[in-house]
């Protein structure tokens, strides 16, 4: 089953597919290929703008349910903290049931109208990119074929490769830096599943009136989150001898409960709870491999979906040489794990294909 991004890495995909359908079309070689090609700009807007149709309800649907999941996942690793507490006497307030609280509901339904709205326009922005590219496209292989270097198919594939490594240009953002359809999908994803389960946490910390909170732990924690794992933290100032959340990155978006963020809050009651996660320091080596792991499990899905694309073109060299780079990434991901002794993720580096 994909998630929302994941789809739409491969709505985005055969988007591409279909730029080099329109390009391959006619003969390159003729005086009016160029302008033949341009002038198919509408029937290629309007065959993307069915696929964007066709998945975008797909898109919306498995952007609410990860939204929905993450609360459910949130309130799983927190509500029992409170039943054992005050079954070991702490005071507590009774709260409504997580199914009962309104102010759950609200935020479950703010959190996924969030994620849709963002992968949403998304999905508009990548609609209209895909015509920049196309119309680019035209005349770069026109500009090569007049050069006289490049063969007819070779003119396609060169053209097809400087952009399908990286997607097409989606979204640029007011610092002016310019994301890819994967990446800002992924940021809108994961800032709002962050928050959302962050967020529950706390809103049940509140209904049950607990300051305290103890942070978890794992050993490849970034350099922004690592100080702070395994540590009890107030909350709201409210009680004495213990650090204010506050204090550390809490609030920055490389921080603590930040975007990508993994760490997770438990309730802490002085007097009954005892500290569960230990303290770790920050591990460089650990974090580096969590990364270098991340950065091979890219490469592949680029490569998949390069192969994809290679192969609705004529260049047989190309496509060989798309299959060859797919294996050398592959071997090189095997080769790591094997060298850092960590696990394979193969759901990281899998495409959903579109039918």
């Amino acid at each position: 089953m994909p998630t929302a991004n994941t789809l739409l890495y491969d709505v985005e995909t055969q988007i591409m597919e279909n730029i080099v359908t329109f390009l391959s079309k006619g003969k390159i070689d003729d005086a009016n290929w160029q302008m033949s090609r341009l002038e198919s700009y509408g029937a290629l807007n309007t065959e993307n703008r069915k696929i964007i149709t066709r998945f975008s309800e797909q898109v919306g649907t498995l952007s609410k349910e990860e939204v929905k999941e993450a609360m459910a996942n949130a309130l799983k690793e927190i509500e029992p903290q409170f039943i054992k507490a005050k079954k070991a006497g702490a005071s507590l307030l009774d709260a409504l049931p997580p199914n009962a609280s309104p102010a759950l509901r609200d935020m479950l339904a703010s959190y996924q109208g969030r994620a849709v709205q963002g992968m949403n326009y998304t999905m508009q922005t990548l609609l209209d990119n895909a015509g920049q590219v196309y119309i680019a496209s035209v005349n770069k292989a026109s500009l090569l074929i007049l050069s006289g270097s490049y063969s007819i198919d070779d003119a396609i594939a060169q053209t097809v490769r400087e952009w399908s490594k990286q997607g097409i240009p989606s979204i640029v953002d007011k610092a002016g830096r310019q994301w890819s359809t994967e990446s800002y999908a992924q940021m809108v994803m994961r800032s709002t599943v962050r928050s959302v389960t962050t967020d529950v946490q706390f809103q049940r910390c509140d209904e049950y009136g607990i300051d305290l909170i103890e942070v978890s732990s794992h050993v490849d924690a970034r350099p922004g989150c690592a100080p702070y794992q395994g540590k009890v933290f107030s909350r709201n100032g409210k009680t004495k001898w213990y650090p204010l959340l506050s204090s550390t990155t809490y609030g920055e978006a490389s921080g603590l409960f930040g975007v990508n963020c993994r760490h997770q809050t438990y309730p802490f009651f002085p007097g009954v709870s005892t500290q569960t996660f230990p303290e770790r320091p920050f591990n460089e080596e650990a974090y580096e491999n969590s990364q270098t792991q991340r950065k091979h499990e890219r490469g592949i899905r680029q490569s998949k979906r390069e192969l994809a694309v290679m192969e609705k073109t004529k260049d047989q060299k190309a496509i060989e040489q798309a299959k060859q780079t797919l294996k050398n990434r592959e071997n090189n991901l095997m080769g790591f794990l094997k060298e850092s002794d960590r696990t394979r993720r193969i759901n990281r580096e899998q495409i959903y294909k579109v039918l």
